[in-house]
């Protein structure tokens, strides 16, 4: 820790204690803050991160919640601290600089704008609507592992593959089930026949042009393994964001579900990754 200007310390996180809080936290009870420029953070950013260039924040301040907790990073960790000294004196009392930045962070991140994938919510803000959106994004990428999944004769990442398949098609269940409980109304996956984004998957791209390119003579297990980590990583960066963004209460307990098991999906892809790497 260090003094800032107004004699409170400025804590630190490493970028290890960073991925716990990821992993064991859900995405509506704290807030990540990228204080980088426009084009790094297009480049990669950690997923659902709220995007604030330093040189806005100071106009930008009231738009951040003091209750909940914030890990500010940048590239390397100085204008974290900045930014977490800033808040300090502003009064945000929970307030962590990620030590090292994103230099440090050594796994995979999310990339494009932070609008990108948002234009997906226009026209939807009553909780039908969003949950509409939730079960398309879920059968779309469900149709993308199941394609993959035809595509490697692996027979551990076969299943993997179709134990991810399989998830989202509970997913869908699932939010039925939580329309259903939230609202006192059925709502049954007709829904999706009325759903103009049929084909699209949860990173906001289009299945058949995916699975198109891991078609190609020179792609190896590993392109897939990397490419539905890229995916999931994206849809998590986006189901956060969509959290963070949407009015109704019950819509968002769907969303918070949905982040949960994105995480448990990297988490077995990354592990089967490693063990193919190695």
């Amino acid at each position: 820790m260090e003094d800032t200007n107004a004699g409170k310390k400025i804590e630190t996180m490493n970028v290890e204690q960073a991925k716990e809080w990821f992993i064991g936290n859900k995405g509506s009870e704290f807030v990540i803050l990228d204080v980088r420029q426009p084009e790094e953070y297009r480049s990669g950013h950690l997923p659902g991160a709220v995007f604030i260039p330093l040189p806005d924040l100071i106009n930008k301040v009231g738009g951040l919640d003091h209750a909940k907790p914030i890990i500010a990073y940048c590239r390397s960790g100085n204008r974290s601290r900045a930014a977490a000294a800033f808040l300090l004196i502003y009064g945000f009392s929970k307030v962590y600089s990620m030590d090292g930045g994103i230099t440090a962070w050594n796994g995979q991140v999310a990339t494009g704008s932070y609008n990108e994938g948002l234009s997906m919510l226009e026209g939807r803000e009553t909780a039908e609507e969003l949950i509409s959106l939730a079960m398309a994004l879920e059968e779309g990428s469900r149709m993308f592992y199941v394609n993959v999944e035809e595509l490697t004769l692996d027979t551990e990442a076969k299943n993997v593959l179709k134990t991810i398949a399989e998830a989202e098609e509970k997913h869908k269940t699932q939010i039925l089930q939580a329309y259903k409980l939230i609202t006192g109304e059925n709502l049954t996956d007709d829904i999706l026949n009325r759903e103009p984004l049929s084909g699209i998957m949860e990173g906001g791209v289009r299945i058949d042009e995916v699975v198109s390119f891991l078609k190609g003579p020179d792609k190896t297990l590993l392109d897939i393994l990397e490419v539905s980590m890229q995916l999931e990583i994206n849809s998590l960066d986006l189901y956060i964001k969509i959290l963070r963004t949407i009015e109704d209460a019950g819509a968002k307990k769907v969303f918070d579900i949905l982040i949960e098991e994105e995480k448990n999906h990297l988490s077995k892809l990354g592990k089967l990754l490693g063990e193919r790497i190695t």
